[in-house]
């Protein structure tokens, strides 16, 4: 939290319910990003602002149109697919909401920490996925397929219209690989062995406006990595000494 000497009574309570507020959006976003709910995440948690980022390591979407494009232009197609399968094995599935199948997994969340801006305008958080996560359907007898996880996230959040909503959202993976019937570690040193230019790293899906590598996956023979997932200090303002999305602060 910022110095609480310099707050008044009144400013102090508006940053514990801020703080308050940005967990639980981001408790929030975590579910409906792993049902599929695209639209409620996109139109409801976020800030509909042209420099409004979502990243990975391959690079930031920018602006809503962007980031709600690339996340929903199939999502009634893909929970079709995925309900289909899904009724193969539980025929009393039918007629569900296709949606809630969801085509990625939820992830657990830990080791939360959130810092409020002096001013009051803005908070970050800084959150991690450590451990496992459920995936879409998978395998001829339509199971659900489960991989083990982690990754670093960096939220940053205004406060618009007198609510919090979500500005950037940016994940950096470190890996992510099947829980049964892989041993990370031991195959990224084998594959190696038997390529030493093999990376992790991962192609842009999809349309991204800022094509940067902002971080890598897990790689033998890389150092450690300090890029945007550190947790975040006292800070006066939302700017780019201060964001997770730097150059893309103005609401």
């Amino acid at each position: 939290m910022a110095d609480k000497k310099k707050l008044t009574l009144k400013e102090r309570i508006h940053q514990a319910q801020g703080s308050q507020e940005l967990e639980k959006k981001k408790a929030i976003h975590s579910w409906v990003h792993a049902v599929s709910y695209e639209r409620e995440e996109f139109q409801r948690l976020w800030v509909q602002s042209d420099n409004a980022t979502w990243g990975h390591n391959f690079g930031r979407m920018v602006g809503m149109q962007q980031i709600h494009y690339n996340h929903s232009h199939d999502e009634v197609e893909r929970s079709l697919q995925e309900s289909m399968r899904l009724a193969t094995v539980f025929p009393e599935y039918v007629g569900g909401d296709v949606r809630s199948v969801g085509a990625t997994g939820l992830h657990a969340l830990s080791e939360g920490c959130v810092e409020m801006a002096s001013d009051g305008g803005s908070g970050r958080g800084w959150f991690m996925t450590p451990g496992t996560m459920s995936t879409a359907v998978e395998g001829p007898n339509g199971q659900r397929g489960f991989v083990c996880l982690w990754e670093y996230y960096g939220c940053d959040f205004v406060y618009h219209d007198d609510q919090w909503l979500y500005i950037h959202e940016h994940v950096c993976p470190v890996f992510g690989t099947g829980l049964d019937d892989q041993n990370w570690g031991h195959d990224l040193y084998a594959k190696s062995d038997d390529d030493p230019a093999h990376n992790m790293r991962r192609p842009a899906p999809c349309e991204v406006t800022d094509k940067e590598v902002f971080s890598d996956r897990y790689d033998v023979h890389q150092v450690v990595q300090h890029l945007l997932w550190e947790c975040p200090e006292p800070y006066e303002t939302l700017d780019d000494a201060h964001s997770y999305s730097p150059g893309r602060n103005e609401v």
